[in-house]
C-alpha cells in the first residue's frame, strides 16, 4: 500500500512540473502591437536567414572534424533561437559568423519593437555530425546524435 500512497502524493508534483514545463514553452506577444490586419510578409530577420543558409550551402563533409553548429536568431531574453549545422570544408567561417550576427541583430531589434517576450529557456547547442543524408546518402553535417543510421 505504500506504493499507491506514494504515487498519490507525487501526482500533484508531477502535475505541477508538467504545468511549469508547458508554461516555460509558451511565448507571449503584446496584443497592442499585433492585429488581425498584420501583413503576412516575413520580418526582415527571416529574410536575413537566406544569406546564412546560402553561405552554409549543403554542408558537405568528409569527416566529423569538419562539422560545427552555429546559433542563429535571437530569443527575447538573449541567446540563439536555434542552431544550424555547417561544414568548414567549403564554408568561410568569418563570412558565416558575420551573416549570423547581422541576422541576430535584426531579430533582437524586431523583438524589442514588437514587445515579444520569450520563455527564457536556454537552447543548448546540439552536436553537429557528419553522416549520410537520408534522401540521397551524400555525407553532410547535420544536427543530431550521429551515426549512419540516424534518421534526418
Amino acid at each position: 500500500m505504500t506504493t499507491s500512497a506514494s504515487n498519490t502524493r507525487s501526482l500533484p508534483r508531477i502535475l505541477a512540473l508538467a504545468l511549469l514545463t508547458l508554461g516555460g514553452v509558451a511565448c507571449a506577444v503584446d496584443p497592442a502591437t499585433t492585429s488581425a490586419t498584420t501583413p503576412a510578409s516575413a520580418p526582415r530577420s527571416t529574410s536575413l536567414l537566406v544569406p546564412v543558409t546560402t553561405i552554409i550551402g549543403e554542408a558537405e563533409c568528409d569527416n566529423q572534424s569538419q562539422c560545427h553548429a552555429i546559433g542563429v536568431g535571437a530569443k527575447a531574453c538573449g541567446g540563439p533561437g536555434g542552431y544550424l549545422a555547417w561544414s568548414d570544408k567549403k564554408t568561410d567561417p568569418t563570412a558565416l559568423r558575420t551573416a549570423v550576427e547581422v541576422q541576430a541583430r535584426a531579430e533582437v531589434e524586431e523583438n524589442k519593437t514588437s514587445g515579444l517576450l520569450s520563455n527564457c529557456m536556454v537552447v543548448p547547442e546540439p552536436p553537429a555530425v557528419c553522416r549520410p543524408r537520408a534522401s540521397d546518402g551524400k555525407k553532410t553535417c547535420q544536427l543530431g546524435q550521429g551515426g549512419a543510421s540516424s534518421a534526418v
